[in-house]
């Protein structure tokens, strides 16, 4: 990461200071903004951070969570082959985003119980058992084809935007092989909650007149 720029003189309505600097990263281009502590402040002579300060990042801004993929409820692995998939994307490999998308699909089918030994057998049981509707049996094999292009060597690279599509098509898949039963699942824990609350109330605590006094 390169430093864009950097302050140690924002000053909030408290006039509390905070210090803030700008970072882009040399492979996509993007920028993120660090809010951090400073333990041990070098003066530069100006506002801008010196570069041996002893500092904490307190926040950073994107924070890495896209809300565009994130997906709630998943597995470890599942998680784990699909964060890895943004990572690199991020990082501007494609190919190996596109290999990690398909891992992320096998995954998830092995987690509904269907370990076949081709992937494309595993997308077919994946709608014939009803985990997921047609539609999206051309959908995963997209993200099927994009991965074995990046897994394989051949004359024409992965390009970021047929990567970042297969991204966007793998989150709805995981949305709806596990985000939508597990919210589902939350919501039918809190009802049975609220059930057993109203056929078995809590008795309520005696009145002052019920209460009695102890005197030595």
């Amino acid at each position: 990461m390169t430093v864009q720029w950097s302050s140690r003189g924002i000053r909030d309505a408290q006039d509390e200071r905070h210090f803030w600097a700008a970072l882009t990263c040399p492979r996509c281009g993007k920028l993120t903004s660090i809010e951090m502590s400073m333990q041990k402040e070098v003066n530069t002579g100006d506002s801008t951070i010196d570069p041996v300060s002893d500092v904490t990042v307190l926040r950073a801004i994107p924070n890495g969570d896209d809300a565009d993929v994130t997906v709630a409820h998943l597995p470890n692995d599942v998680q784990g082959f699909y964060q890895d998939a943004f990572r690199v994307l991020q990082a501007g490999v494609p190919d190996a985003a596109a290999v990690q998308l398909r891992k992320t699909l096998e995954a998830a089918a092995a987690h509904k119980g269907i370990r076949e030994r081709q992937l494309v057998t595993s997308i077919k049981r994946l709608v014939d058992d009803g985990h997921v509707t047609l539609d999206f049996k051309d959908v995963m094999t997209h993200i099927r084809q994009i991965g074995n292009s990046g897994a394989h060597y051949t004359d024409v690279l992965l390009t970021a935007p047929e990567v970042e599509r297969s991204l966007r098509f793998t989150t709805q898949v995981l949305r709806n092989l596990f985000e939508v039963p597990g919210e589902l699942n939350e919501l039918r824990l809190e009802a049975e909650a609220a059930e057993n609350a109203r056929m078995n109330p809590s008795p309520d605590p005696p009145s002052p007149e019920e209460q009695t006094t102890l005197v030595v």
